[in-house]
């Protein structure tokens, strides 16, 4: 198993787990150990960058209080 999925399914482990022990303390511990879970795994598996629109697409700024 690469450590992409790895940490994604300690991800899902741990949010099961918050989800079984909703009300307790120990919930908000396992959801932010989720969370350190998911950021490695996005880390560990980069996805491409998306294209950006050019600015001159934006539309233009009006004038304040006109």
């Amino acid at each position: 198993m690469t450590a992409a999925l790895q940490h994604k399914h300690t991800a899902r482990v741990l949010v099961h787990e918050a989800r079984a022990r909703r009300g307790t303390s120990f919930s908000h511990v396992l959801l932010r150990w989720a969370g350190i879970a998911r950021r490695r795994a996005a880390a560990a598996h980069p996805q491409p960058a998306a294209e950006v629109e050019p600015r001159s697409a934006l539309p233009a700024q009006l004038e304040p209080f006109a």
